[in-house]
């Protein structure tokens, strides 16, 4: 497994965490931020143009964030971005999460899914590929 590096310069605090050291002590899972994972989405899509799909964020920041990018056989690749948690009250389709991760399912030109697979997983606060 290799780690995935995110940009030194976006921080690892979240815009939701807490100024007070006692709460920060309770909550040692670090959520990423937007930039983070915007980081890496441009990592996966290389030269590729993406647009965004879906964004959906709760009191804790983000929790699903979904792009696409086109083929050239009219096909699409997605990649999906879920935080850790239950969203079966969401009403969201697969509604658990047991890790924050980056998935992608490749659609066919009818927009059927053909494959898909995880592509890394954050794992104690590093992005770890998973092949």
């Amino acid at each position: 497994m290799s780690e995935w590096e995110v940009p030194k310069d976006i921080s690892k605090k979240t815009e939701h965490e807490s100024e007070n050291p006692k709460i920060e002590k309770e909550n040692l899972e670090h959520i990423p931020i937007a930039k983070e994972v915007l980081a890496l989405f441009e990592k996966l899509a290389g030269e590729n143009k993406f647009v965004e799909r879906r964004k959906l964020e709760d009191e804790q920041g983000l929790y699903l964030w979904e792009i696409e990018i086109a083929q050239e056989d009219g096909g699409i690749t997605e990649y999906s971005y879920i935080r850790k948690g239950n969203y079966k009250e969401r009403g969201l389709s697969g509604g658990s999460a047991s890790k924050t991760a980056i998935h992608v399912t490749y659609f066919d030109n009818e927009g059927m899914p053909i494959s898909g697979h995880s592509v890394c997983k954050l794992i104690e606060g590093k992005w770890i590929d998973t092949p």
